[in-house]
């Protein structure tokens, strides 16, 4: 029996649709410029790195002047356009937890989700959230699975884990958790009804 359900946060939940248009707006150039760039040293942001030093990187790569409080205006935009969910994500977690589910979310992320999670609208959803920053690791370290591991009140075999990235998957897979590589809403609905959570729909 699955007693735990632990979903990524990035796409599987949250689409993200701003990440590119709110800081190409921002600074005056292209959605594509900074679509080009958000990922270079993106690793080392989710681990715990400075908003300086990510940002400021990105600006000399797209062209854009660094200017003061440019990382940290930023920082906060980039956070906030993380946090909608899409309403099929939102109604799967209330669906999980209505089903007397222990929630998780486990995301790779900057140290500025940390706030902005604890303040998000879903977040009475979910009973625990893990931000790899303020770990200092992030997935697919198998630190981050045994880290949340050691909080849970059942054993590896009773976690139903869905990312979005093979490699996490994998890592949660090797760690004994169920793992699912996320394609849709729908399909993670279905792969939970498949571990014998009764979510209709």
């Amino acid at each position: 029996m699955i007693r735990t359900v632990v979903f990524d946060l990035g796409t599987v939940l949250a689409p993200g649709t701003d990440i590119y248009t709110a800081p190409a707006a921002l600074l005056g150039v292209t959605p594509e410029a900074i679509e080009a760039h958000y990922w270079e040293g993106r690793r080392a942001y989710d681990d715990g790195g400075s908003a300086e030093t990510y940002w400021h990187a990105l600006l000399e790569r797209v062209g854009a002047e660094v200017t003061p409080g440019i990382a940290a205006r930023l920082e906060r935009q980039d956070a906030e356009a993380w946090m909608p969910l899409r309403p099929e994500a939102h109604e799967l977690v209330a669906d999980c937890q209505e089903q007397g589910r222990h929630i998780v979310v486990l995301s790779n992320a900057p140290m500025a989700m940390v706030d902005t999670i604890a303040h998000a609208e879903w977040r009475g959803l979910v009973d625990d959230v893990y931000v790899s920053a303020e770990l200092g690791f992030s997935k697919p370290d198998p630190r981050i699975y045994a880290t949340v591991q050691e909080n849970l009140l059942c054993p590896p075999a009773q976690v139903a884990f869905i990312d979005d990235r093979l490699p996490n998957v994998e890592g949660a897979l090797a760690f004994g958790w169920q793992a699912h590589l996320w394609i849709s809403d729908a399909d993670s609905r279905a792969w939970l009804n498949s571990l014998g959570i009764p979510l209709v729909g």
